[in-house]
């Protein structure tokens, strides 16, 4: 801070220069008050001159209101890194800036929240912090109220706009790299494909003549073994350990493969079969990563992009997809069942939903971890419309939170694990956006979110309610 300005300095070694009443009056922002108000301000502020360079930084500790009478000065706020980005150069009469929100209270930011330098030797009109807010609160308490009430919403704005916002950026991010790895995964698809079709030829499949079935159980899977395995031994073929669980595998009967001939024809066929089963292996995970692309590229449509005629399912499936690829925790940590009836496709918006039913999901397998548990995802008519419901047999929302678990920043998880904005974002969606009804009805071992959506956007004829049983 500016020593010039330094609330803490010996008044004796400073004597203050005050401001008279009628020239405060001049200053647009005490045009208005009283001469009583005036004489006061008058009497504890004071007027100081500052040399050109830093007034206060941002963070530092709020403890001086400014009016600039003279001179000018440029705001900056602190950017991503260390150096501040300059938002405004003024050198207006009368501009203010400082603790300005020190009318809070207690609530009031400890630091400044932005930084101001000085450009020219200015003039400033000079309140303490504590000062400024107590003045503001005593004579305008319905204004301070209305400030309060208005920086709330704008803080509580923020916090969803910059929510959505990444989930945006995250959208538009998914749906490139989907599109990049699309491509190379369709040509792996290809490749395997050929080189299966090769192996048809150097190791056909175990005709039905010399197959038998493949046992399940481990006492029947290493007593088939063996019997492969004094084939192997009496033949010489080389790593018969290897060998004999993948001919198992493939049904190959101890019989058939003697009859095959030699050494040399059997460790060709048997290698044949080995490879065929890391072939099949390869193809099963290419077909896990394109499944994974095309849930992925359903879960990134979150640009609102215009209503279109979507199937719940498929976009429960979605989700379901995505959360358990999700780093850090599989859905194999708890047992999802699915139980989807028959019904018709609305008319809506698929991102939307999508993130709707991922929330919900991800609230669901949240309150399981990290113990097992069950997550039971019902899809039925809704006569007419459509409902959804998401169902956990975790320990369930404590009763004090239950009706105010669609409210913003209201969250069961612990600190740092949860915005408190997902089940917000899903009403917004549901109901603002859809027009449809979100409920949630919760004890011990059974907490069920139900969604109703009707077969169009138009908004329904029923009251819609914010939680309880739909």
């Amino acid at each position: 801070m500016n020593p010039a300005v330094n609330p803490d300095a010996n008044p004796d070694a400073n004597p203050a220069v005050r401001l008279a009443p009628e020239e405060l009056q001049t200053l647009f922002l005490f045009e208005e008050l009283s001469e009583e108000q005036l004489g006061m301000l008058s009497a504890t502020g004071e007027v100081v001159d500052v040399a050109p360079g830093p007034l206060y930084a941002e963070g530092e500790k709020a403890t001086c209101f400014y009016v600039l009478l003279s001179g000018a000065i440029a705001l900056s706020h602190r950017g991503n890194g260390t150096d501040d980005l300059e938002v405004g150069r003024t050198r207006q009469r009368g501009v203010y800036c400082g603790a300005w929100e020190a009318y809070l209270g207690d609530d009031a930011p400890e630091g400044y929240g932005s930084s101001v330098r000085v450009l020219e030797p200015a003039r400033f009109f000079v309140l303490p912090a504590w000062k400024f807010g107590r003045v503001v609160r005593e004579w305008f308490p319905m204004a301070v109220h209305l400030l309060e009430g208005l920086r709330i919403g704008i803080t509580e704005a923020q916090e969803l706009i910059g929510a959505r916002e990444r989930l945006l950026a995250l959208g538009s991010l998914t749906a490139g790299l989907t599109h990049e790895l699309g491509n190379p995964a369709a040509a792996l698809a290809r490749t395997l494909g050929q080189l299966q079709e090769g192996l048809d030829v150097l190791a056909p499949p175990v005709p039905v003549t010399g197959a038998v079935a493949v046992p399940r159980d481990p006492l029947g899977r290493a007593e088939a073994e063996d019997r492969l395995l004094d084939v192997l031994d009496e033949l010489g073929v080389a790593e018969p350990d290897d060998l004999a669980p993948v001919l198992v595998e493939h049904g190959v009967s101890a019989e058939f493969l003697g009859s095959l001939g030699g050494r040399a024809a059997v460790e060709a066929y048997a290698r044949g079969l080995s490879v065929r089963s890391l072939v099949a292996e390869a193809a099963a995970a290419s077909a896990r990563i394109s499944a994974l692309l095309a849930s992925a590229g359903n879960y990134a449509q979150l640009d609102r992009a215009a209503e279109g005629w979507v199937d719940v399912r498929e976009l429960l499936d979605a989700a379901i997809e995505m959360l358990g690829a999700g780093a850090g925790r599989a859905v194999g940590n708890a047992h999802v069942v699915k139980d989807y009836a028959d019904v018709p496709e609305l008319l809506g918006q698929a991102g939307e939903l999508g993130q709707v039913w991922t929330n919900l999901l991800d609230n669901a397998l949240d309150a399981l971890a990290p113990g097992p548990g069950t997550v039971t995802v019902r899809v039925r008519d809704g006569d007419p419309g459509v409902v959804v419901e998401i169902a956990d047999d975790g320990p369930g929302i404590p009763p004090e939170l239950l009706g105010r678990i669609f409210e913003p920043f209201v969250t069961t998880k612990d600190v740092g694990q949860g915005t408190g904005l997902g089940l917000d974002i899903a009403w917004r969606i549901v109901v603002h956006r859809h027009h449809g009804r979100l409920g949630v009805t919760s004890e011990p071992g059974n907490t069920v979110f139900r969604v109703w959506l009707p077969l169009t956007s138009e908004p329904p004829t029923s009251e819609l309610s914010s939680g309880g049983e739909q």
